[in-house]
């Protein structure tokens, strides 16, 4: 009788260190994003993200949590550009599998996967999106941004 209580027990401590070690890992939920020295929209890049990339918690200041990525590098993060990744939790509390990659995690977890977008393209003739992939191609160097925001006394530029 004594070691079903056994079993139980730590069965719910192993649990509770799964579900603790899963909110520690966290994804990128927006397209491409930044990890920055200070917990500051206008730092110095540290490195570039995608949508699905995987971070380690380390730290939090206000809205700012301090990361680790997979190659080593740590910096700083808004709250607003990453999220617990669903399937993690999952995965920790049941021990269920993922089939799809963390990049598609991601994507379907805000209900827009390529099969979505596919359909809406061929509903939409009248869509512009030669325009959209265009500018998604313009990319803006650190330095020019940092010269925008010195011109205009804005951000760490005042």
């Amino acid at each position: 009788m004594k070691h079903p209580r056994k079993a139980v027990l730590a069965a719910g401590v192993l649990a509770v260190f799964c579900l603790a070690a899963a909110a520690d890992v966290l994804v990128v939920k927006i397209q491409s994003t930044q990890i920055r020295a200070q917990a500051q929209f206008f730092a110095p890049v540290v490195a570039g993200l995608k949508a699905g990339d995987a971070l380690t918690q380390i730290g939090v200041s206000g809205a700012w949590i301090q990361v680790r990525t997979a190659a080593g590098l740590s910096g700083w993060i808004h709250q607003s550009a990453v999220e617990v990744p669903r399937y993690a939790l999952a995965a920790a509390a049941g021990g269920t599998r993922t089939q799809a990659t963390a990049s598609e995690a991601a994507l379907a977890g805000k209900g827009f996967n390529k099969q979505v977008e596919e359909n809406f393209r061929a509903g939409h003739a009248e869509a512009d999106y030669a325009s959209v992939d265009r500018m998604l191609q313009n990319k803006m160097l650190w330095s020019q941004l940092k010269e925008f925001l010195d011109q205009g006394k804005l951000g760490g530029g005042r």
